[in-house]
């Protein structure tokens, strides 16, 4: 599915179809790469303060025209994310 991930929030299905929306904590884009990477989260309602962080690689469709996430599967830019996820918690 394309979508735009520049703004606070956005949404994907389920796999029942169901729409979920994400808030977007933060957009990583490391300097010595041209990669862009989101930290994501969906709160659950009922779990007061709960939320599973989430992270994927932001890859631009090749029309221009709206983006798609990946699976990040390096294992270098997971560490990178895990540092910058344990700074933003600790402010």
């Amino acid at each position: 599915m394309s979508q735009d991930y520049t703004g606070n929030f956005f949404t994907e299905l389920d796999e029942d179809g169901n729409e979920i929306t994400y808030t977007i904590l933060t957009r990583i884009e490391p300097d010595d790469s041209d990669a862009t990477y989101i930290v994501f989260y969906e709160e659950f309602e009922g779990d007061e303060g709960e939320m599973q962080i989430e992270a994927a690689e932001v890859i631009a469709n090749e029309d221009g025209k709206g983006s798609q996430l990946f699976e990040i599967e390096n294992e270098e830019v997971w560490a990178m994310i895990e540092e910058v996820v344990n700074t933003i918690m600790s402010l």
